[in-house]
């Protein structure tokens, strides 16, 4: 009798994944994949200026991040690249820096956060131009 309950329980699992794999199977609406990003990138980006330099924060409001990506800072105006690092982000998680003066040397600055598992396009998270002297 034992034997013949888990055998009717492997069944039900099998069908239940018979099903999952159905549904699945099914042609997906690609407007709602192209504008859905994932729910490892919800980002809040913010940036503001200080006596020392643009200051700018990033939160991750989603979940922890399934691998690295790039946080990317740009001379906003012709989008050369000043620096890059490599980040993974939990959940919660906050970065945070400021681009000194001499860094940005009067131009616009921006930041790109580049995720290596999702493809976005390129477009600044945020910019801002700042001059403290």
């Amino acid at each position: 009798m034992k034997r013949l309950h888990m055998t009717l329980a492997a069944l039900a699992v099998l069908a239940m994944n018979a099903t999952f794999a159905a549904q699945a199977a099914e042609p997906a609406d690609q407007a709602q994949v192209a504008v859905t990003p994932p729910v490892f990138l919800q980002l809040e980006v913010t940036s503001t200026c200080t006596p020392e330099g643009a200051l700018f924060k990033i939160i991750n409001r989603g979940d922890k991040w399934p691998r690295t990506g790039f946080l990317r800072l740009y001379h906003a105006d012709d989008k050369s690249l000043i620096s890059e690092r490599r980040v993974r982000l939990g959940q919660g998680q906050k970065v945070s820096f400021v681009v000194k003066d001499e860094i940005s040397q009067g131009r616009p600055v921006a930041v790109w956060i580049e995720p290596e598992w999702y493809k976005r396009d390129f477009e600044y998270d945020a910019n801002l131009s700042c001059r403290t002297n």
